[in-house]
């Protein structure tokens, strides 16, 4: 990839996003969401890329991978009035087929090409599929860790809004009561990812989100994490339970030993 190919991935997410805009409020609310996620993902995959690539073609594919891995959100919206996947479609798997559709990574290598339309098809399954070569898992794992980092400030900022400002199709509908589920703090003090099938209140997608750092990749990761200030900002929308309390230091000491390398 050069710079030529990279500056047109640019426009063209520019004027496809601009291509679902919306007169109603809501509506502009929702894709102005997925606009801004999009354009920060990509300054996750920059920072992350910085300190573990020295190749400038290899950065530019981690930027474009990180510009290109929700494009599926946009359709997805637009017929579902939704982000979930699980009532409507992967949106990993729709932005690939975007892309491809759009030959937007035309003369861009084979092998790049495909290693971009991987990580894009990939980025959000439950787990990195093990049947991908090398270099592709290891930009998975960066989109995957930059798409954390973000989603994290995303939820951080929903939660802190009144009910009647959020993002409609953000929330899981989960009622936004005092209580969460036992099997979801244990995964939280156990250094396990907890499942989505496994929440029943809002604070179980809280305490979801926070497991999620035990599936980060880098040190940058890790140090974007603590620096960011987005988890401290949903461990403080969490009730301050002893359990819960001692869940979270163990969590914040594994994001400092992490971040050391």
């Amino acid at each position: 990839m050069d710079t030529v190919d990279l500056l047109n991935i640019r426009q063209w997410v520019t004027r496809y996003c601009k291509t679902f805009h919306s007169p109603d409020e809501d509506n502009q609310r929702n894709i102005a969401l997925k606009e801004l996620h999009t354009h920060r993902v990509a300054a996750n995959m920059l920072s992350i890329a910085g300190t573990v690539l020295r190749n400038k073609s290899k950065v530019m594919i981690a930027e474009a991978i990180g510009l290109l891995h929700d494009i599926g959100r946009f359709p997805q919206y637009a017929q579902y009035r939704t982000f979930r996947d699980s009532v409507s479609v992967n949106h990993g798997r729709l932005a690939a087929k975007v892309i491809e559709s759009e030959n937007i990574l035309n003369g861009i290598p084979i092998n790049e090409k495909d290693m971009i339309l991987d990580a894009v098809r990939f980025h959000n399954a439950p787990s990195v599929p093990g049947d991908l070569n090398a270099e592709t898992i290891f930009f998975l794992k960066m989109i995957r860790d930059a798409d954390k980092l973000d989603i994290w400030r995303v939820f951080a900022e929903y939660y802190a809004k009144p009910a009647e400002e959020r993002e409609s199709a953000v929330g899981l509908g989960l009622p936004d009561t005092p209580q969460y589920t036992d099997a979801v703090l244990m995964c939280l003090a156990e250094g396990a990812v907890a499942s989505l099938s496994s929440l029943i209140t809002l604070n179980d997608f809280k305490i979801m989100q926070l497991t999620w750092v035990y599936d980060l990749n880098f040190p940058a990761s890790f140090r974007l994490a603590g620096d960011q200030g987005h988890i401290d900002r949903i461990i403080s929308a969490l009730p301050e339970t002893d359990y819960i309390k001692n869940a979270v230091a163990k969590l914040k000491q594994y994001v400092r030993d992490r971040a050391r390398g």
